[in-house]
């Protein structure tokens, strides 16, 4: 289906085009590169490279190698490769220089050309070492040599040792690496220091991009490593993922199909020393000699040569094993290696030996694999991930819209795509609105299993925290606003928060998505009051720098008059938002918490009780209820009740809650409140509530956040012109009204930043 306009050959004659009488296809302005996908067997289809896949690959790999003008590389594999290719792209872009050169590593003439050039770096994939080993590596030892690396397949941790050292004793580095032609080049790298304890792991994320492990979705596949740490699909999201494949000329049209690239390895994360480790495949597909081959694709075509359909085929990166009794091996052999383009010492033919078979009917291909050679490894086989259901498409676009993401995938879940307290509830209520009632743990689950149940007309299941967060904003609105006096709705909110933190952040698995989910969950907070307050003060109001700075609970004036303490929820909401996201990323604790989440919220309840005695109460014992050390404890009551998943446990705590809110305050109605809304979470994580009711509930919840932040500026005028009573609901709905406004101009911002980086990076690639 691939028809050239134009074919371009060039000899020691000089050059000539064919030009072809084709339709143009027109190109996506984004296009900026196609690359083959590493020779793969099956349909032939490209990688499409955008201008800003290929500068971000570039500039990670130039920053993670330390890549300076003063450096040399030399061009030890083709160009038309995405390694070979990587490696011309991220010196340049460092402005660094290459030395061209068309011999082998083990050529003398190579050895000359690393002298005479100063080559610093020298890269190359597994079968590249082995040749030099073979060799004597010597050779390549210059003095200007700083740097050596490899990726392009799995190099045996045994050879990674012995390079590590080597390169070690010749003040160099060796730098194992990992990537994908889908990637632009590379998505990991294992740092020298952790090489020498993890030399079979893939390391670390590349700079701008991350990892998390899927699991798979057949039960033979999951396992679990000595941590107790369960092996997943690895899947990575960064701004060098591909635009999408283009299998046929009109592809190339398209933009952006996929946000995420699933690699197809199955992985595991070792948390003592952040790096992540291949275990297998998810699916039937292997890297010999830097070849990406899709096993099924080459039985099929194997099978129709040798017309037999008693075939298989298994392997691994260390080469492809074909099982075929009563073929004829030779023919076999020489049509795998020219349909492969594989060594044949890489290809090991059976044919006298029958299929091996396991208790329930499947393929044995490890048993084939010992069978044919000495020095086996295990394979995976194929998993199906499952059909998604018909309503998926409904489904991705409340994700997208609420979220503001795209590319959504039937894996994603609300919590891997950055949901948090704020957007969960309009997310689950639209969703109810597709999908009827919603499992209580929907937003850990992948929305692929989110499937239709029975729908109620006239009532609707809400999460308990929405009643709760509006029950709280409009107690706290009426106790300002002297309507009437019922303290306690931050207090509980407080709770609410630690509750939601336990549901939103603490479940993510990687360091680095839990530290950028904690902040946005802060910033999405933080960021608007702190604008709001910068606002008031330009226009005169009575704040100080201790408000802007969301620490006024602490310096500002040690009274609770004027406006010096308005903001103290959401001081306190930012400060315990960030303590729990930093001291969730310490590995110990991290590692404690998974095993024992109940007890880590216990623990750390008990830890915070201690700061409201009065050796913590700073002289001032009114103010303490308003200070984050004070009343922490709130939160972790809050992450406890949420921890609580038996009826044990939810007994214990609900004590618990009794025990600790009773007297805290020495105002009982104070304390009814909040220990009334805590049982109320305790007993029913949802309450039926009528439609209409619900709706008005979400939109409230929602936009609490903006009416806490603007009531204190809203309710005097509107109280002076109307008196306080006929002033409390417009307060309310001018509160709703920011929140709208802030919510589309948020998005509005965030797509125009991201059109601008896009556009940015196209111009850069082009002055590069």
């Amino acid at each position: 289906s691939w028809s050239p306009a134009a074919v371009v050959r060039a000899d020691t004659g000089g050059m000539t085009i064919d030009r072809r009488d084709v339709e143009p296809t027109p190109l996506h302005p984004d296009l900026a590169l196609l690359m083959s996908t590493s020779g793969s067997t099956g349909n032939p289809k490209l990688v499409r490279l955008s201008h800003e896949n290929l500068v971000a690959n570039a500039s990670s790999i130039a920053e993670f190698l330390a890549l300076s003008p003063d450096d040399v590389g030399i061009t030890t594999l083709p160009l038309h490769y995405c390694f070979g290719l990587s490696v011309l792209h991220s010196h340049l872009i460092a402005g660094a220089s290459v030395a061209l050169t068309s011999t082998s590593v083990v050529d003398p003439c190579f050895a000359e050309a690393l002298g005479a050039h100063g080559v610093t770096n020298i890269a190359g994939v597994p079968h590249t070492y082995d040749l030099i080993e073979q060799a004597g590596p010597e050779r390549i030892h210059v003095p200007s040599l700083r740097l050596l690396t490899q990726a392009g397949g799995r190099m045996a941790p045994q050879a990674v040792e012995r390079w590590n050292e080597r390169a070690g004793s010749w003040d160099a580095e060796f730098i194992v690496m990992y990537g994908q032609t889908e990637a632009t080049a590379r998505m990991a790298y294992l740092p020298p220091a952790i090489a020498t304890r993890r030399p079979g792991a893939i390391g670390v994320p590349i700079p701008g991009g991350s990892f998390r492990i899927e699991p798979v979705t057949d039960p033979d596949n999951v396992r679990q490593d000595r941590d107790d740490e369960a092996v997943g699909e690895l899947v990575y999201r960064g701004p060098n993922v591909m635009l999408g494949y283009a299998r046929e000329p009109n592809d190339l049209s398209l933009g952006r199909t996929v946000d995420e690239l699933r690699t197809g390895d199955l992985a595991r994360f070792h948390p003592n020393d952040g790096v992540y480790e291949i275990v297998g495949r998810a699916a039937r597909f292997v890297k010999p000699f830097g070849l990406r081959i899709d096993l099924d694709a080459l039985q099929h075509e194997l099978s129709e040569f040798a017309e037999t359909a008693d075939m298989v085929v298994t392997g691994d990166d260390d080469g492809l094993v074909i099982c075929a009794p009563g073929a004829c091996a030779p023919a076999l052999a020489a049509e795998t290696i020219g349909r492969t383009g594989l060594p044949s010492v890489l290809v090991t033919v059976d044919t006298d030996s029958p299929i091996v078979r396991t208790d329930s009917g499947k393929f044995d291909f490890v048993a084939m694999m010992r069978r044919a050679r000495a020095t086996a490894r295990t394979t995976t086989v194929n998993s199906d991930p499952g059909a998604t259901p018909h309503d998926a498409a409904n489904i991705a676009a409340v994700f997208a819209t609420v979220l503001g993401r795209s590319g959504v995938q039937p894996n994603d879940t609300f919590v891997s795509l950055g949901g948090d307290s704020l957007s969960y509830i309009e997310c689950s209520f639209r969703l109810e609105a597709v999908l009827g009632r919603l499992p209580p743990d929907w937003h850990l689950l992948p929305i692929g299993q989110l499937t239709p149940r029975r729908r109620r007309r006239h009532v609707v299941a809400i999460d308990t925290t929405v009643l709760l967060r509006v029950a709280g904003i409009f107690a706290i609105v009426a106790t300002h606003m002297g309507l009437r006096f019922t303290p306690g709705g931050a207090h509980l909110m407080l709770a609410v928060v630690g509750y939601n933190l336990s549901r939103f952040l603490l479940p993510i698995e990687h360091g680095r998505a839990r530290l950028a989910a904690g902040l946005r969950t802060a910033g999405r907070v933080a960021v608007p009051t702190v604008l709001w307050v910068a606002a008031g003060l330009a226009l005169g109001a009575n704040f100080g720098v201790g408000t802007l700075l969301l620490v006024n609970n602490y310096v500002g004036p040690r009274s609770h008059a004027g406006d010096e303490w308005h903001f103290w929820f959401i001081e306190i909401f930012v400060h315990v938002t960030l303590l729990i996201t930093f001291v969730s990323l310490v590995s110990p604790v991290r590692r404690f918490e998974r095993r024992r989440p109940y007890l880590t919220a216990l623990i750390a309840l008990g830890l915070l009780l201690l700061l409201r005695l009065d050796w913590a109460w700073m002289n001032d014992w009114y103010n303490l209820r308003f200070r984050t050390h004070g009343v922490a404890w709130f939160v972790a009551l809050g992450w406890l009740l949420h921890q609580s998943d038996t009826r044990i446990k939810r007994l214990f705590t609900t004590v618990l809650m009794v025990a600790t809110v009773w007297r805290f305050f020495d105002y009982a109605p104070r304390e009814v409140f909040v220990i009334g809304g805590l049982l109320l979470l305790a007993a029913a994580r949802e309450v039926v509530v009528p439609r209409r009711f619900a709706q008005l509930s979400v939109v409230l919840a929602s936009a609490s956040m903006w009416i806490y932040i603007t009531h204190f500026t809203f309710w005097p005028p509107l109280a002076d012109a109307l008196g306080v009573r006929l002033a409390y609901v417009p307060t309310i709905v001018l509160g709703v009204a920011a929140w709208a406004v802030a919510e589309r101009l948020t998005r509005l911002v965030v797509h125009q930043w991201t059109h601008r980086q896009v556009g940015l990076a196209r111009h850069d690639v082009r002055i590069a």
